[in-house]
C-alpha cells in the first residue's frame, strides 16, 4: 500500500547506493507467504484485464480528536475506470458532494454542494496523471492503487510481511483474507473467491497516528467492462460557479501541459 505514488527522489537514491550483497538481499526481502501473494496477484491481474469497470465504496473513517475521542466518519465513492485514461468518482459525505473525473488532459474536482470546482492539467494516461498531481498539488484519487495499471506493485510497495488468513465471509461472499505490514501502516484485503477475484473490503490502520485510527472501505456492486463514453468523464462547469486554484506544494511548480 503506497504512501505515494512513486518517487522520482527515492529512485535517484538507489543508483547512488552500491549493490546489496545476496544475503543482504534476502535478508531484506519481505517475508510474504506465498499463498497470501498467489491471491493478491490474481486479483491484480484480473484488474489490469479489466478495459473498464465501476464499483461503489462504502467508507468509514475513524478521526481522533484531541483528548483522545474517536469519532466514525462515512461516505459512499462510486468509481468508474476506463483505461488508459479516463476516470471519474463521485464522492458523497453527509450533505456535500464531489466529483473528480480525469479526461485523458485535466483532472477537474467539482463540488455542487459549493457551487465551486478546481481545473489542474495532467495530459497522459491515468498512472502518470495520478503521479503528477499527487507530487505537485497534493491531490489523491479515491483507492488510487486499485485503479492504477500496476496495483500488485503499488499495493505491495514497502511491504514488510503478508499472511494469508483463510476463506472467510463478507456480505456473503466468500473471500480470501490477506493481511500485511508496513512501517506505518497495516492493511487487510479480502479477495472474493472464484473466477472474479474482486476486492471486496478493504482495512487500512495507520500506526503513526494516536489511537492507530481505521480506515475500512466494503466494495460492492462490481460493473465489469460496462460501455463507458467520453462525456460521462467531461466536466463542464455551471456558469455561476466558481473555480478556485489550486496552489502546488511547497517547492514544487507546475508543467505546462
Amino acid at each position: 500500500m503506497r504512501e505515494k505514488i512513486w518517487t522520482a527522489a527515492l529512485a535517484a537514491v538507489l543508483l547512488l547506493l552500491p549493490a546489496a550483497s545476496p544475503a543482504a538481499q534476502k535478508a531484506d526481502a519481505p517475508a510474504i507467504d506465498p499463498v497470501a501473494m498467489q491471491h493478491l496477484t490474481r486479483m491484480c491481474d484480473f484488474l489490469k484485464g479489466l478495459n473498464a469497470f465501476v464499483f461503489r465504496a462504502e467508507v468509514n473513517v475513524d478521526e481522533v480528536f484531541q483528548g483522545g475521542l474517536t469519532l466514525q466518519t462515512s461516505r459512499t465513492e462510486t468509481i468508474a475506470v476506463r483505461r488508459p485514461d479516463r476516470v471519474r468518482a463521485d464522492t458523497v459525505q453527509d450533505t456535500e458532494v464531489k466529483t473528480i473525473t480525469f479526461d485523458g488532459a485535466t483532472f477537474s474536482i467539482s463540488n455542487p454542494t459549493r457551487n465551486s470546482y478546481s481545473v489542474i492539467p495532467a495530459p497522459g494516461a491515468l498512472d502518470q496523471a495520478l503521479d503528477k498531481v499527487l507530487q505537485t498539488y497534493g491531490v489523491t484519487a479515491p483507492l488510487a492503487e486499485l485503479i492504477l495499471s500496476t496495483p500488485r506493485e503499488s499495493l505491495t510497495a514497502g511491504v514488510l510481511s503478508g499472511v494469508y488468513v483463510g476463506l472467510r465471509m463478507v456480505q456473503g461472499v466468500p473471500c480470501h483474507h490477506l493481511a500485511f505490514s508496513q512501517k506505518d501502516v497495516d492493511w487487510q484485503i479480502w479477495i472474493a473467491d472464484g473466477k472474479n477475484p474482486l476486492p471486496r473490503k478493504l482495512v487500512i490502520v495507520d500506526k503513526t497516528l494516536v489511537g492507530a485510527p481505521n480506515y475500512e472501505a466494503m466494495l460492492v456492486d462490481w460493473k465489469l467492462n460496462p460501455r463507458l463514453k467520453d462525456s460521462f468523464f467531461t466536466f463542464t462547469p455551471s456558469p455561476s460557479a466558481t473555480k478556485i486554484d489550486i496552489i502546488p506544494l511547497a517547492g514544487q511548480q507546475t508543467v505546462s501541459p
